[in-house]
């Protein structure tokens, strides 16, 4: 019988972890829902093996369609629109999984169905695929379920997803140009590199004239290109590699995601989009009926960013040990007097979501606004970028010529 390490969550939000014999992880899930927990994650112990009995492996596909922000976002509408029509939950995923563009997620949803008809549960069944479903998405499932409310988990669902793929959409559309110009800008100095320089190096060695500081900077440059690409190809190959292995470490991940809030000119843009999530996530959590201290943690989880992950999580200790939200919060310095002075109010008045709500909405404004005045600042550093490079080229390449007049009157 396979085995299996799990990690999962009891009613208290005690986290657990270890590892058991089961028929299948659904089984196993299925186990530890039986004994009031709740699964985080499941996986097979690599390397174990059942022997005869074990069942081939299913060949790795390439090229496998992404699950998209965009295709969530309209699985969750759609679910909420069947489920509140009356259409029970398998029925509503067979129809999905029949009329969905994206086979990766009309694949998933036929599984799901499967394991639905077994009698499984759907976060039970969802969690078959963690690369889909996250967990902040599964354990609002959860809720939905044991509340008989999963139409409104699934609208507010889509309606947190559709926040974020608005956002990505102007954010990429704002990047989309200076992608093009830097692209176009590599190209040239390749081009100039590997036949401009080595042209008029040629040319000046049959005139026996000595070249420029400037043209023999580029003349250097030049050769080490032609000769050691392969060098200069792996040494930025592994230091992609090293930066991502870093960057997936947990020290390694918090330190980018420290750094990320300072990068100039996006620095600020990024710790918009993450105020607007938190906010848009606890709002979220809390209307679902999830405490305040389980509904940070879940947010917490789920900012994409570990640094701030990290002060959340410092957040709910505070909280665990008296302070009020809002207080816990401020300590973290990382939100504004806005996100503080909300939260008060909502402690004050009973309405936290409803406020977090509207400061997601402010937020979400004052980003199309940044990703605009991104536009309007990355244009001219492009600019100087450019003109920099030209004044390279031109003491570099035109000064020798300038020159030749005088190197043929010497002759």
């Amino acid at each position: 019988m396979p085995e299996y390490y799990f990690s999962a969550r009891d009613q208290q939000g005690k986290a657990l972890s270890g590892q058991r014999n089961a028929l299948s992880a659904e089984d196993l899930a299925n186990q530890l829902i039986s004994e009031g927990l709740i699964p985080l994650d499941i996986s097979a112990r690599a390397g174990k093996k059942s022997g005869a009995t074990s069942t081939p492996s299913t060949p790795k596909k390439w090229f496998v369609p992404k699950v998209t922000l965009n295709d969530l976002h309209i699985f969750c509408h759609q679910m909420y629109s069947l489920i509140h029509a009356g259409i029970p939950v398998a029925s509503a995923i067979t129809r999905l999984a029949e009329t969905t563009r994206n086979k990766t997620l009309a694949e998933a949803l036929q599984k799901v169905v499967i394991s639905l008809n077994k009698g499984s549960s759907l976060n039970v069944a969802m969690r078959q695929f963690p690369d889909i479903f996250s967990d902040f998405f599964l354990n609002l499932i959860v809720i939905g379920e044991n509340t008989g409310n999963l139409d409104n988990i699934f609208l507010h669902l889509a309606e947190y997803l559709e926040m974020e793929v608005d956002i990505t959409k102007k954010v990429k559309s704002a990047l989309r140009y200076p992608i093009m110009v830097i692209g176009a800008i590599i190209i040239a100095l390749l081009i100039i590199n590997v036949f401009v320089i080595p042209a008029f190096a040629k040319l000046y060695a049959n005139m026996h004239g000595i070249l420029p500081l400037p043209t023999r900077i580029l003349l250097a440059t030049s050769n080490f290109i032609i000769h050691y690409w392969h060098l200069l190809i792996g040494i930025i190959v592994f230091a992609t590699w090293a930066i991502r292995a870093y960057i997936r470490s947990p020290k390694g991940a918090i330190q980018w995601g420290k750094i990320q809030l300072k990068i100039p000119i996006v620095g600020w843009l990024i710790h918009r989009i993450l105020l607007t999530r938190f906010a848009r996530l606890l709002s979220l959590v809390l209307r679902a009926g999830i405490t305040a201290v389980e509904g940070i943690q879940m947010v917490g989880a789920s900012t994409n960013n570990a640094y701030m992950s990290l002060q959340i999580q410092g957040v709910t200790d505070l909280i665990a040990k008296g302070n009020t939200i809002s207080a816990a919060i401020d300590k973290t310095h990382l939100f504004p007097p806005l996100i503080i002075q909300m939260i008060i109010l909502g402690e004050e008045s009973g309405t936290i979501d409803h406020l977090l709500d509207e400061v997601a909405d402010y937020y979400q404004r004052e980003i199309d606004y940044d990703i605009v005045r991104l536009s309007d600042t990355i244009e001219p550093i492009l600019l100087v970028i450019i003109g920099g490079m030209v004044l390279i080229l031109a003491l570099g390449v035109f000064l020798p010529t300038w020159n030749l007049a005088s190197l043929v009157k010497q002759q």
